[in-house]
């Protein structure tokens, strides 16, 4: 009965959310977050964290995000919203990713469509052969697959 009691508590012990303190510190011009306090760092007081909508009028009609002018340095786009320091690349950099995500989603394309060439084929085959409807019926629907995978990634590409 003892255990019994120990054991949920444990539990109920585990289950309570984390928090830890977050701290604002200045360092050699660059703004840092931590959870060690510092000199020249200031304690955060931040939001329980929330869920995630992908509406975005759900953040236009907020009135929460204030825009101000960011600050440049490096690769990295600083600006302060609400009170807190958020992060972005700068343009430069984005089309560098850009570029080589659209390189990854062409090499994509062209692995789906030669593994629906092959796919393509094994079904030919397949049905020249007569094979079982079970097995005609795979090679199907590795064509289907081949098919919408390949439609995704053109999806995809075009987009950007």
């Amino acid at each position: 009965m003892k255990l019994t009691r120990i054991l949920c508590l444990l539990l109920l012990w585990a289950a309570l959310p984390a928090q830890a303190a977050v701290y604002e510190c200045q360092r050699g011009g660059e703004t840092i977050y931590t959870n060690k306090s510092g000199s020249g760092c200031r304690a955060m007081k931040l939001s329980s964290i929330g869920s995630y909508t992908s509406d975005q009028r759900a953040y236009a009609n907020s009135g929460s995000v204030s825009n101000t002018a960011p600050v440049r340095s490096s690769n990295v786009v600083r600006s302060s919203r609400s009170g807190t320091a958020t992060e972005r690349v700068s343009p430069q950099v984005q089309l560098q990713r850009d570029g080589g995500r659209l390189s990854i989603l062409q090499r994509e394309l062209e692995n789906e469509q030669k593994a629906l060439a092959t796919a393509q084929r094994n079904l030919a085959l397949g049905k020249a052969n007569k094979g079982n409807a079970a097995h005609i019926a795979s090679l199907e629907g590795a064509v289907k697959d081949r098919q919408e995978n390949i439609n995704a990634l053109q999806k995809e590409i075009s987009r950007m």
